[in-house]
């Protein structure tokens, strides 16, 4: 079984899942090095961070929260960045100077999940493991690609709301 992207298998998975294409893509904005994506968001959502960057958003208010890893990251940690697409000159008219981050995503196939309520279903979304929910609709992750995104969208306002998580992913060896 391989979900195409017109399918939404939530038998498969409990979540409402769909498959994206995306060309490569740049976001910029705030990063940390963290052991959980949850310190960064915490903090922006009560300093004020959150609302920069839907003003530098430009017409698509959508957050990005990108978990990775790189040279900085010490074991038990990844960077944690909560970004948006912004042009540069969206960013260097924000007055921020360096302390925004830009980070590049490569193209990639993309299975997107569906979390109904952050605050209900984020627990149980990483229990349920979405690297084996992938490994369900005969994907893998894809490791050329190497991150995961969370999408807060225009609408996102409070941790009971709508959001989706993207993980990158490639054909399986085992299908």
């Amino acid at each position: 079984m391989r979900i195409s992207h017109a399918e939404d298998d939530r038998t498969l998975t409990g979540y409402s899942t769909k498959y994206k294409r995306l060309p490569a893509f740049d976001l910029t904005g705030f990063t940390k090095i963290v052991e959980s994506g949850g310190e960064l968001y915490d903090k922006a959502r009560g300093d004020g961070r959150w609302e920069v960057l839907r003003n530098i958003a430009g017409d698509d208010k959508t957050i990005y929260g990108v978990a990775s890893f790189d040279k900085e990251c010490t074991k038990g940690h990844y960077r944690y960045t909560l970004a948006v697409k912004a042009s540069e000159d969206q960013v260097r008219n924000a007055n921020l100077g360096d302390s925004l981050f830009s980070i590049h995503i490569k193209e990639s196939e993309w299975i997107v999940f569906t979390i109904d309520s952050f605050a209900a279903q984020w627990g149980k979304f990483w229990q349920d493991n979405p690297y084996n929910l992938i490994k369900k609709l005969g994907w893998d992750f894809n490791l050329v690609v190497g991150l995961h995104i969370d999408v807060f969208p225009p609408s996102y306002s409070s941790n009971d709301d709508c959001m989706e998580f993207m993980m990158p992913v490639r054909r399986s060896a085992d299908r």
